[in-house]
């Protein structure tokens, strides 16, 4: 299995050359060189398989050999709008939802939220999600939004498709179906939960609430094993 970097600007053909800290994670963690055979992806869709031709300090550069296949993506773009957990459970969440295939996950502001990501937290976030593409195998980074008010995220348009983990709702068994291709959105609240309040709000904007376990889970708990639900639940995935 080769190892993978992370190119942004990578293209299809010719020669490539790594960002400065990939590079450095190539010949200096890795213990990489000239010769030898790598991946890498663009966190759009992207994957070659390349050589690395020369290196220096702070520098590789890599002939691409070929493109790969695109590994299947999930049949469910599915996004994850969680109020955030503390300490390192977030970054925890947000490498494990990295690794399930969700596609969008959204940092939730609502009236009993704790924790406040600001943009330097987040920036560091997207760095943990590439490097759970490189060991995941995955081709597409998962997008990590700002962080945004509840009722904004209710107000704003969204999939057709969207759920509310509620222990007061529907068990797994009365979930709506989601078809293949469809997008589907699912919101977990803070520890205490969603007020009634912002409750009603979804409810009335057509949300489905959804009960994902008879225990109470933590928000990170609940944000994966609902994301895990709705995936398996939709059909095969795309080709």
């Amino acid at each position: 299995m080769s190892a993978r970097f992370y190119c942004p600007d990578s293209p299809r053909e010719g020669r490539q050359r790594l960002p400065a800290d990939e590079a450095h994670h190539l010949s200096r963690v890795c213990r990489l060189g000239i010769g030898d055979i790598v991946e890498v992806f663009d966190g759009q869709g992207l994957a070659t398989r390349s050589e690395v031709v020369a290196a220096g300090h702070g520098w590789v550069e890599l002939d691409i050999l070929s493109v790969l296949p695109e590994r299947r993506l999930p049949s469910v773009q599915l996004t994850l709008a969680t109020a955030v957990p503390k300490g390192e459970r977030f970054d925890w969440l947000v490498e494990k939802a990295t690794e399930l295939g969700v596609d969008r996950l959204i940092p939730l502001m609502t009236t009993r939220s704790v924790v406040q990501p600001g943009e330097p937290k987040l920036e560091r976030m997207r760095r943990s999600i590439i490097e759970a593409c490189k060991q995941c195998r995955r081709d597409r980074l998962m997008i990590l939004e700002p962080a945004m008010d509840w009722a904004r995220v209710v107000q704003s348009p969204l999939p057709p498709q969207r759920f509310l983990a509620d222990p007061d709702g529907s068990a797994l068994g009365g979930w709506p179906a989601i078809e293949r291709g469809q997008a589907a959105i699912l919101a977990v609240g803070p520890e205490g939960g969603f007020t009634p309040a912002e409750r009603e709000l979804a409810i009335q904007a057509g949300w489905v609430a959804t009960c994902l376990n008879p225990n109470t889970l933590r928000i990170e708990t609940a944000g994966l094993a609902g994301c895990a639900a709705l995936l398996a639940r939709s059909k095969e995935p795309v080709e």
